[in-house]
């Protein structure tokens, strides 16, 4: 009997070290798709970054090599043996990109340095259950989050181009979500997420931006602006 349950232990020591193994880094080859002959590009930043990746059981891992595919929402990332994967996202519970630093120095004023991204806002229209979504407010009250994608269409015959060849279009969605999972779309401006919120909220979301001189067409001043009216 004691043999049995130590082989028991040995047996669930061997199992859990497997998963914890396979939460860390692990997931499926990433295709080699040659987009050589597409205009533009399916991920989110052309660069390789860094990302920190967070599992609902193994744990923080950080300084992560990644390329975000927001064609196909997969996240690329090298993993520990210098192999490009696309990550396994069913244990994922968040990632923070960081933006290329060169995106940073001549980008448009109000950038975040690095984006939190999340799963689970599949009650949004037009979000699959394992989409990686930009959350960029987050509180009792009220969720802001984005969705980015990159659309891959072939332009209309023209007589400048009389055989198009197909291009990727970037659009970014905004959603903004209240406590009970109601979802508005939003424009990332002043004016519009305003409207979008509570008739009763409405007023004090005005005086947030006075008092705070706000700009929610700025991804920095978003973030304040939702921590701000989560806390009121």
């Amino acid at each position: 009997m004691k043999k049995l349950f130590i082989l028991a232990l040995l047996l669930l020591s061997q199992y859990s070290f497997a998963q914890i193994a396979n939460l860390n880094m692990n997931g499926v080859p990433a295709r080699l798709a040659s987009y050589t002959e597409v205009d533009g590009s399916p991920y989110l930043f052309p660069e390789w970054s860094e990302a920190s990746i967070g599992t609902t059981n193994a744990g923080l891992k950080e300084n992560v090599a990644y390329k975000f595919n927001i064609y196909d929402n997969e996240l690329e990332v090298v993993n520990e043996a210098g192999n490009t994967i696309y990550l396994n996202k069913d244990y994922l519970e968040y990632v923070v990109l960081d933006r290329p630093s060169v995106l940073i120095a001549n980008g448009q004023v109000g950038l975040l340095t690095s984006l939190l991204f999340k799963k689970g806002y599949d009650f949004v229209p037009g979000i699959k259950p394992k989409d990686l979504v930009n959350v960029i407010g987050e509180g009792s009250k009220y969720t802001l989050i984005r969705k980015f994608y990159s659309d891959l269409v072939t332009p209309p015959k023209n007589s400048y181009s009389p055989t198009p060849g197909r291009m990727f279009v970037f659009e970014e969605n905004f959603y903004l979500i209240d406590s009970d999972e109601n979802v508005e779309s939003v424009k990332s401006k002043t004016n519009s997420i305003i409207k979008a919120l509570h008739e009763e909220d409405q007023a004090k979301a005005k005086e947030i931006v006075k008092e705070n001189k706000l700009d929610l067409g700025r991804e920095d001043h978003l973030t304040i602006f939702f921590q701000k009216l989560n806390e009121s």
